[in-house]
């Protein structure tokens, strides 16, 4: 069984990079580049500090790139002033897809014409020397935001940079975003990014990986939710990373927020200690919706308003935000401010006992979901456990609705039932018994007594538009 263990650490680490950096043109840097310079950073500039001092109100972070070095610094400086607790760098297509040269030649007509002409930062082509100015007078950890299925170079540029949090994983990062690209691959790739964010930190200020948990964002069941990011988590910890947030997006339904960040830090703890990573941070991010937004700007800040009042209901340690223009276009940087604000403005009146709302999460659907697959993963015939997480998507254990990738299996089908949650209705070949599924589908039952009889279709484009104004 190939199950994780610290056995599975990357040996070759220094023979990969020599390759790496062999065919790259970038800034020369050394190993040690990135571990002295964010050993001069203050501790208001690690992510992992920041969020270990969490104090009540959920940590706020929005989203946004430019690929214009000014623009970019503007960005960042209006954020500051907005009151935001982490600083986004969001990367942009061609770099996520390690095409450096038409990011570096549209790069370079945007500074010519004046004008971005790319949906984000090209940080491999600015060079860590040009991208350390964008924070050198910033208080506040910077958090990599990218997409990447191969993230090893733009990871080295980052850490170089200074940049102490960095997003994705071989899962999340591959199966929502790419069609073709071999999830062996990613997953061999984010083992050497593992390891050089665990060989860039130090035991008291930690480089901090985060999981993408909001995967397709369209119609995703809890569980398969929890079991990408626990994957993560574990493969993360196999190399040596000691701070990590699990994270999901709002589901539409506030029960199953609860019960799924509940559930989240209940079992990343429970296989840390089975598999010997006690001495693993975990945190816990909310992501405000990321499906279909509404179009009239009242409809969108009151779902920001409702989803932050949520992310403090559930004790999120973080919540990225979105802004009013979601439907319309890519938000400006006033518009991130604005959404900043607003956020900070619900925090600040929201206080909840996360204690009270606590549930025998053992005995919930959920946790016997995840526990099922969790344990049906470990029990594959493999040697390590990257080779059972890949296998696991090739048979299906790990399938994410919508999904474009050509190695998901596209056999789960998911409704919204009872509360407006998320539930399954055909498992396909993920492994949950029929008898773990049954709330499922008394939920889902339960909702069609409420509705009319309609066509698959149109169900299921109702659920996915299930916050627009039908």
């Amino acid at each position: 069984m190939g199950t994780p263990s610290i056995k599975n650490r990357l040996s070759d680490k220094d023979l990969l990079r020599k390759q790496l950096l062999s065919t790259a043109t970038v800034d020369l840097f050394t190993v040690d580049t990135a571990k002295e310079y964010i050993s001069t950073l203050g501790d208001k500039s690690i992510a992992s500090l920041v969020l270990s001092k969490r104090k009540k109100s959920p940590l706020i972070q929005p989203r946004g790139g430019f690929s214009r070095f000014k623009d970019q610094r503007f960005l960042t400086q209006e954020l500051v002033k907005a009151g935001t607790d982490f600083i986004p760098l969001t990367i942009d297509s061609h770099t996520r897809h390690n095409d450096y040269i038409s990011a570096g030649t549209l790069l370079e007509r945007s500074e010519l014409e004046d004008k971005n002409l790319l949906n984000g930062y090209p940080l491999v082509n600015h060079g860590y020397k040009v991208s350390r100015q964008l924070f050198s007078d910033v208080k506040k950890p910077i958090s990599l935001r990218h997409g990447t299925p191969d993230a090893r170079l733009l990871v080295e540029v980052a850490l170089a940079s200074g940049i102490t949090e960095i997003e994705g994983g071989a899962l999340s990062y591959s199966m929502p975003y790419s069609r073709t690209y071999p999830i062996i691959r990613s997953l061999l790739h984010w083992q050497y990014v593992d390891r050089v964010c665990a060989l860039s930190s130090t035991n008291e200020r930690p480089i901090h990986r985060e999981s993408f948990g909001v995967l397709t964002a369209t119609l995703v069941p809890p569980v398969m939710v929890a079991v990408v990011s626990l994957c993560e988590l574990l493969l993360a910890a196999e190399q040596g990373v000691t701070s990590f947030s699990v994270s999901f997006s709002q589901t539409g339904s506030i029960m199953q927020d609860r019960l799924l960040a509940q559930v989240l830090r209940k079992t990343s703890e429970y296989y840390l200690k089975q598999f010997g990573f006690e001495n693993v941070s975990v945190y816990l991010v909310y992501h405000q919706w990321m499906g279909s937004f509404p179009y009239n700007y009242d409809m969108a800040n009151s779902l920001i308003s409702t989803s932050a009042q949520i992310g403090a209901m559930i004790g999120a340690d973080k919540i990225i935000t979105k802004t009013k223009e979601e439907a319309r276009g890519i938000p400006s940087v006033q518009d991130n401010v604005d959404a900043v604000r607003l956020v900070r403005y619900v925090l600040e009146r929201s206080e909840f006992d996360t204690e009270c709302l606590k549930v025998d999460l053992e005995n919930s659907n959920l946790y016997r979901q995840v526990s099922s697959v969790m344990d049906a993963i470990f029990k594959l015939p493999t040697q390590e456990f990257w080779s059972s997480v890949s296998l696991a998507v090739t048979k299906g254990y790990i399938d994410i609705p919508f999904a474009p990738h050509e190695c998901n299996k596209n056999q789960l089908i998911t409704r919204r039932g009872k509360g407006n949650g998320i539930y399954i209705l055909e498992p396909g070949q993920v492994p949950i018994s029929a008898d773990i599924l049954i709330e499922d589908s008394r939920a889902i039952s339960d909702n069609d007594k409420l509705k009319s009889k309609d066509s698959m279709f149109n169900i299921m484009m109702r659920d996915i538009n299930f916050m627009t104004e039908q």
